[in-house]
């Protein structure tokens, strides 16, 4: 009699111990659901913000591609104007016009903000796709190679010392519409001047073609990274 009660409280006691071990193991794959579901929503933000951030870096070189092309082209009818060695009334709007902007080279950043967030908090495991995190990876080397390069071409372009003994900037008063004074004859007889702005003419073209290829990789970059958002 005695050995039948502790045979089913044997029983019982298995029971309870089956019961409480798949209680844990349901307990511990509902949280292993929930953990995953959450860094799927984590990683669909992090794509979506690279997405948008990429999309502003679009924009930004197609703009930049667009500003280069038109200082290539007026720094060109510069020099040419500048050789002939003779003003005229319809040459001086080109010429004024490259005097005031062809020191405006901006630089760009060579880094993506998002990326350098997930490094920073140890979650570039959220960039599931490898092929895509390499890509990633290649594009942003290609950007920091090129944010350099602009570094070392403001460096130079960014300069107005050789003009500022020949041109004086008249401010009007509530306008931007400011007027250049200069001698053209002395600007014409500087040979160093031309030669200068013709260099500069080819820094633009530089930062023209540059522009045009960030813009085809960040367009191909964002594309990819947008499909891994439908899967």
């Amino acid at each position: 009699m005695e050995k039948n009660k502790t045979g089913k409280y044997l029983k019982y006691a298995f029971g309870e111990i089956v019961l409480v071990v798949i209680g844990i193991l349901i307990a511990l794959q509902i949280n292993n659901w929930n953990e995953n579901r959450l860094s799927r929503i984590k990683s669909d933000e992090f794509h979506e913000r690279l997405a948008e951030e990429l999309e502003s870096m679009i924009e930004r070189t197609n703009s930049d591609q667009k500003r280069a092309e038109q200082l290539v082209e007026y720094l060109r009818k510069s020099v040419a104007i500048l050789e002939s060695g003779t003003p005229s009334a319809s040459t001086k709007d080109t010429l004024d016009f490259t005097l005031q902007n062809f020191f405006q080279f901006v630089r760009i950043n060579g880094e993506l903000k998002t990326i350098k967030e997930m490094e920073s908090t140890g979650q570039l495991g959220l960039i599931y796709n490898k092929d895509l995190k390499k890509e990633i990876f290649d594009y942003l080397a290609y950007l920091e190679a090129i944010s350099k390069v602009y570094d070392q071409l403001a460096n130079k372009v960014n300069n107005t010392e050789m003009i500022d003994k020949y041109v004086t900037i008249k401010i009007k008063a509530n306008s931007l519409d400011n007027q250049l004074e200069y001698n053209f004859q002395e600007l014409s007889n500087d040979r160093n001047l031309i030669n200068v702005l013709s260099r500069y003419g080819y820094y633009w073209q530089t930062k023209q073609s540059f522009s045009s290829i960030l813009s085809k990789l960040s367009t191909e970059l964002r594309e990819n990274i947008l499909k891994e958002l439908d899967h």
